[in-house]
């Protein structure tokens, strides 16, 4: 059986990573201005970019099987969420980050598997990113990646793209995080 997994809604492409305190000034002054400041999307530089699905109110979830839809309860995609990704930087010597990109773009994407012997939904396993802290909204979830039967997905496709308008850059100082960490004030999982 072909079995495809379908989030439609918005899609997000951001960059958490860290800055020169030169560099984090900048974006503090310019604000969204510092997107033109330099090539073309080179706030996507490095490793630290997380695309993917946001999983919002108006986020529409579809499981289909040999092309028919499938009853599915979308609730284990957000039960599989983690606060902070990036807890690495709180160890370094890092002291701000600049994350910077967009969130807002309709689309949909689209896992899909070949060959699946039997469909059970608890065989889901998602990668789930909530960036509430960050982005300054409760519930802000983002779906990385999934995985059906401890398999990824034979393939994928990106669909009904739209535009998209860049977040307002924001500078976290590091210094401010890992005092509230030693306090006891904020969460991190």
């Amino acid at each position: 059986m072909d079995l495809n997994l379908t989030i439609t809604g918005r899609c997000c492409d951001l960059a958490l990573h860290p800055v020169s305190q030169t560099t984090a000034e900048k974006i503090r002054e310019e604000g969204r201005g510092i997107y033109k400041s330099k090539y073309l999307e080179w706030w996507r530089k490095g490793n630290t970019c997380t695309c993917g699905m946001k999983l919002g109110d108006d986020s529409m979830v579809e499981v289909t099987l040999d092309g028919q839809q499938v009853p599915f309860d979308p609730a284990p995609i957000k039960e599989s969420a983690v606060l902070l990704r990036r807890r690495m930087y709180l160890d370094s010597k890092a002291r701000y980050l600049a994350l910077m990109g967009y969130d807002d773009e309709v689309c949909s994407l689209t896992w899909h598997w070949t060959d699946v012997k039997d469909f059970d939904p608890k065989k889901f396993d998602f990668f789930v990113h909530r960036w509430d802290r960050l982005l300054h909204q409760d519930g802000f979830y983002i779906v990385d990646d999934a995985r059906y039967d401890g398999h990824f997905a034979t393939d994928y496709s990106w669909g009904e793209r739209g535009g998209h308008n860049m977040i307002d850059p924001v500078v976290i100082d590091l210094e401010d995080v890992r005092r509230e960490i030693a306090g006891g004030e904020v969460r991190v999982a």
